[in-house]
């Protein structure tokens, strides 16, 4: 057991192909009880079948130790090209048999070769016996040499899906999404059609989605393509792909096209990108077609008793935000009244850096996290926002780029706050343009110290800077 588990580690520590010390081990038992009996009172007939049995390992070991140096080994190093398992297999029963053969011939005066072809009702039993194996073999040997599937592939055979885990001489084992052992033989793989998601790299996951004949293409595409844009798992390049595939009695069906790295994550992100649709589609005030209707009064109460909670969570949010603690009860409530309540799934972008908006957001449930693009892949993260963190107030009141990325780490809703809205309020208030512009330029003041960057502009900067942009709209 100690020789096994030092052979085993040294063979991990290089990398190579694993020893075939089980083997090697019988064989060494088989010498060394060879050699006792010789010096023992044993009876020659069990003394000849000890020797005829030790033979026999002896040519097995050393057909498995050749197999191991010259068809695994060597070409770990590359100076031997490949070989399929199925006829590495081949070559050792072949040669422990050959070897078999020789040894008995040559030590026993067996020949088992004339055994065989002088017994008439042998050869057909094994001629028989051996129909359907050497069917499998030939199928299995037909897989590893044109290499149509390989070890580790995601594949399709006779409506089964699983990843390749071992292909012998006999059959292809699969294991299946759900963990279950999927056995096949060669026969069945060879007349069945066989889809592997693997041989080509990348994968593309087609769904097909359909959309009231209300929305516009092109908005439908706009949709899909800015999902698929910020999800983690497409890829870039090939580009995302919307397109009309049919139109059906209730719907336009679309055919969206994604690629992703492997044929693994298929599943989880036709599962992620079907949910933030369904988000997408509900802050758009659009919906998924259905043939058949059911109107239930119960259910629209309900929305509307959700939409109330919603209001009055957003109404206590505002009154405790010092942003908005400049105006008055009622400004509050026409604040929340004149604004969104949008609800995004765990993952979506809610707003994007250096996209251009007019609006502000308030988050009202959930976490989401701010992220600012660096030299890394999924940039640097900035903070994480809770309950009644406001993001998004630099855009609305000076007309600049947003300066960060914010996605929702779970399901949020927020309350989006236009610049209309706003005007609106200034509009029956107007020293509150002033009051905006002193804590906006003390808030981005404190931003910019916090970063260790220049001094930002004055509070009158700020202000001419905001009266600018809101009297466009108070005109």
């Amino acid at each position: 057991m100690l020789i096994s588990f030092l052979l085993n580690r040294f063979s991990k520590q290089l990398h190579i192909p694993r020893f075939p010390w089980q083997l090697a081990s019988i064989a060494l038992v088989a010498w060394a009880v060879a050699q006792s009996s010789q010096n023992l009172l044993v009876i020659n007939q069990a003394r000849a079948e000890l020797a005829i049995i030790s033979q026999v390992i002896y040519a097995v070991t050393a057909s498995r130790l050749l197999v191991w140096l010259l068809l695994e080994l060597l070409p770990r190093f590359h100076l031997l090209p490949h070989t399929p398992r199925i006829l590495r297999d081949v070559l050792f029963i072949a040669g422990s048999g050959l070897l078999i053969i020789i040894n008995l011939r040559q030590q026993s005066q067996i020949d088992l070769i004339g055994l065989v072809t002088t017994s008439a009702v042998l050869t057909a039993v094994l001629g028989l016996a051996a129909q359907d194996p050497l069917k499998d073999f030939i199928g299995g040997l037909s897989i590893q040499l044109e290499q149509v599937i390989k070890e580790g592939d995601w594949v399709k055979i006779d409506d089964q899906v699983g990843q390749v885990t071992s292909i012998s001489w006999r059959d292809v084992e699969l294991r299946s999404r759900n963990g279950s052992r999927l056995v096949m033989p060669h026969t069945t793989v060879s007349s069945s059609l066989v889809r592997n998601f693997t041989s080509n790299g990348i994968y593309g996951n087609r769904l097909f989605i359909g959309l009231d004949y209300s929305v516009p293409p092109e908005q439908a595409r706009q949709l899909m393509l800015r999902i698929s844009e910020h999800h983690p798992l497409v890829l870039k390049s090939p580009a995302s792909l919307v397109r009309i595939h049919a139109f059906d009695e209730s719907s336009i069906n679309y055919e969206w096209l994604v690629w992703q790295e492997s044929y693994e994550q298929e599943l989880r992100l036709r599962g992620e990108l079907k949910e933030q649709l369904w988000y997408a589609l509900g802050r758009a005030g659009l919906s998924i077609p259905f043939p058949i209707r059911d109107v239930r009064l119960h259910q629209i109460q309900q929305g509307r008793k959700a939409k109330n909670n919603g209001e009055e969570n957003a109404v206590k949010l505002v009154q405790c935000n010092s942003l908005f603690a400049i105006l008055s009860s009622e400004q509050q409530q026409k604040l929340v009244d004149l604004s969104a309540i949008h609800s995004y799934g765990a993952g979506e972008i809610i707003v994007g850096e250096d996209e251009p908006g007019d609006s502000l957001f308030i988050l009202l449930d959930g976490k989401a996290k701010v992220s600012r693009s660096s030299d890394s892949t999924n940039g640097l993260d900035v903070a994480d926002l809770y309950r009644g963190d406001i993001f998004g107030e630099m855009t609305l009141f000076t007309a600049e780029p947003r300066n960060a990325t914010v996605r929702s780490i779970s399901e949020v809703e927020v309350l989006e706050v236009s610049r209309n809205t706003l005007a609106k309020l200034m509009e029956q208030k107007p020293e509150l343009l002033e009051s905006f512009g002193r804590l906006i330029s003390l808030r981005q003041k404190e931003l910019k110290q916090l970063e260790s960057q220049v001094v930002p502009r004055s509070s009158q900067d700020v202000i001419q800077r905001m009266r600018k942009i809101f009297s466009q709209l108070l005109q």
